[in-house]
């Protein structure tokens, strides 16, 4: 019977409250050590706790989740940058498509016809400058409230 299968049956024996002292604290050194097997792992928090608690003997080891957790980690961020990467190239490329429509709102109508608007707006431009003058000092004034 090898090591693990020992571990397996003590564990299972110290769930049910059959282990001696000894026992435990060969429990304890197992789950505080470097070697742990992959389906004992969820058990090691439990075992780590309980010899942390014993104040007179030394843990022999810190119990840290095995190395492959922070191997997956650095995968993970790994593919995430990569991936945020490939999105900052492709936006360089995307351009919005020119917009070929014209739309306005003249007199509380809507207009689409792009004629329409360009002749309301010369239209329009063409009031202001020739009025520029004595029309735009009247409105300042209205709008400031001065004489």
């Amino acid at each position: 019977m090898n090591n693990d299968e020992i571990i397996r049956q003590l564990a299972d024996r110290f769930m049910a409250g059959d282990t001696s002292l000894d026992e435990e604290q060969q429990l304890y050194r197992y789950f505080t050590g470097e070697e742990v097997a992959e389906d004992l792992l969820p058990l090691r928090g439990l075992f780590c706790s309980f010899a942390a608690m014993k104040p007179d003997e030394e843990v022999v080891a810190e119990c840290k989740p095995k190395a492959a957790h922070l191997h997956f980690y650095k995968v993970f961020v790994g593919v995430a940058a990569s991936i945020a990467l490939m999105i900052a190239v492709g936006s360089l490329f995307w351009s919005p498509e020119r917009q070929d429509y014209c739309e306005a709102y003249v007199y509380n109508q809507h207009v689409t016809d792009p004629e329409k608007v360009m002749q309301e707006v010369y239209g329009t431009m063409q009031t202001i400058h020739q009025n520029d003058g004595a029309n735009v000092d009247h409105q300042l004034h209205d709008i400031f409230g001065t004489d």
